[in-house]
């Protein structure tokens, strides 16, 4: 059995957790630092104790996600005033540790929002005014005039200094693959606009790669909290020396060309630059072992957490599930990417694949964040579904409990849960709410009711469900949850 050292952006669930879910699928094992050195919420890990832990590893390969390994975690880069030459020393570890390294880094964020639950804390007063800020001097790039805002001098001058931190050791991981000390580097995205600083950075790292004639090793596109998984799969095919080939299906003939929301490229570009990532080739139908659909971005500003919509359009989400079933009834393995809205699944196409029996033949599925989040981690499961077959080594049982775990994630919980409860408890849905312990039980156990009757109604992965008692808010907030799947012995 093939062993992964993972260090993840931070201790949710789609960091922590699904990288081993996608490994399971082709009979691999992922291992992970013990919890009280990696971080929570905004509690930093133990960078130097993660350094150890990486460099005493004896796995066959080693996903790391620098920030956390170099600063504590995601948030921990935004907040953290560590200098560049302690975060090298740490990095150190790169060398000594297992081999090969395949090794993620994110461009940071700039939140739209005044909401400071995971940025510095002026982000609750003038979150919005950085958002604009950050536009404005991106678009006002190579000009003379520097753009006007309210935003005070001192927090400009420190929302500037810990990004140009960030670009700093963004360019030293350039280096590093370039050294051969990183056999991939994936540069992502994390939530952004078309235009925005990080936008920019972005596209200068990008720039750089393409100088430093790195464009095999290094990837970037929109994305960050799947990339641990995407990564694993990537670690699957080399190992197995396979690449697998996948053509992506659309049912909206300009859907792939259509940019969603917090992401600054067309899906497109994003899938072209993720199933690199993950080890796959792309290719005609023809030609394929495997296929992507991908539910487009739909038009409008709905989104499953900040703004839901009373229903979603009913014909693009009837065309995508036509498509699914024409492609399983070819005998496709099919994975199935919901870009459609942010932050959750199309309730109309998860229905409708339900109603037949086809999401139970699905190999993958996704629908969750942003597309970039959705279209990796599809993709990379359905990269080890592959690898997994060829290698003799896929376990039918792994595939169909993540299959069912996406689905509980992404519709059951964020499309259509989540947005009753925080109803029900009169949250804010633009601004992540805060669970206090002593409420969480009560509010944990709702959740679990919600969850069993919705996936009652779905009966969509026969055999499997969530276990009674086991939901937990990872985070105290309702963004997130955490759950047990169990075997229920129900195969209808």
């Amino acid at each position: 059995m093939m062993r992964i050292a993972l260090i993840p952006l931070d201790d949710r669930p789609v960091c922590r957790s699904l990288p081993g879910l996608v490994a399971a699928v082709a009979g691999a094992q992922v291992q992970t630092p013990p919890a009280d050195l990696l971080p929570a919420q905004r509690r930093p890990g133990d960078p130097d104790g993660l350094a150890r832990w990486l460099a005493g590893s004896r796995a066959d390969a080693a996903v790391v996600a620098l920030e956390t390994l170099g600063l504590g975690g995601l948030i921990a880069s935004r907040l953290r005033d560590d200098p560049v030459t302690a975060v090298l020393d740490r990095w150190s570890a790169l060398a000594t540790g297992p081999a090969p390294v395949y090794a993620a880094t994110v461009v940071q964020r700039t939140p739209d929002a005044d909401d400071a639950g995971e940025e510095p804390d002026y982000w609750a007063r003038y979150g919005r005014a950085l958002h604009a800020y950050s536009a404005a001097l991106h678009r006002a790039l190579g000009g003379t005039q520097r753009p006007g805002t309210d935003v005070p001098a001192e927090i400009r001058r420190d929302f500037l200094r810990r990004r140009q931190r960030n670009h700093v050791l963004n360019q030293v991981a350039l280096g590093l693959a370039a050294d051969g000390v990183l056999d991939t580097l994936v540069v992502g995205a994390d939530d952004t606009a078309l235009a925005a600083v990080g936008t920019a950075e972005w596209q200068w790292l990008r720039d750089w790669t393409s100088w430093l004639e790195l464009t095999d090793r290094v990837l970037a596109h929109p994305g960050a909290d799947e990339i641990g998984a995407v990564l694993v799969a990537r670690a699957l095919t080399v190992a197995a020396g396979h690449a697998p080939r996948v053509a992506v299906a659309c049912a909206e003939p300009d859907g792939l060309d259509r940019v969603a929301r917090y992401e600054p490229v067309p899906v497109g570009v994003g899938i072209a630059s993720q199933a690199a990532a993950a080890g796959a080739t792309l290719t005609d139908l023809a030609d394929a072992d495997a296929v992507l659909v991908v539910h487009p971005p739909q038009p409008g500003a709905h989104d499953w957490a900040t703004a839901p919509p009373a229903d979603t359009a009913p014909a693009p989400a009837a065309r995508t599930a036509a498509l699914v079933r024409r492609l399983l009834a070819d005998g496709r393995p099919v994975a199935l990417a919901d870009c459609a809205l942010g932050n959750g699944a199309d309730p109309r196409l998860v229905a409708d694949l339900a109603a037949d029996g086809s999401y139970a033949r699905l190999a993958g599925f996704a629908g969750w964040n942003t597309a970039g989040n959705t279209v990796g981690s599809a993709l990379a499961t359905l990269v080890a579904y592959q690898v997994g077959r060829v290698a003799g080594t896929l376990d039918e049982r792994a595939a169909r409990r993540l299959l069912a775990h996406r689905l509980v994630d992404d519709h059951v919980w964020m499309s259509s849960a989540r947005p009753r409860l925080r109803r029900e408890l009169g949250t804010d849905p633009t601004r992540h709410d805060h669970i206090a312990d002593a409420d969480a039980p009560a509010v944990t156990a709702r959740i679990g009711e919600l969850l069993a009757a919705r996936w009652r109604e779905l009966g969509a992965v026969p055999g499997l469900a969530v276990a009674p008692g086991s939901v937990t808010l990872p985070w105290r907030r309702t963004y997130e949850i955490d759950f047990t799947l169990e075997e229920t012995g129900d195969q209808r």
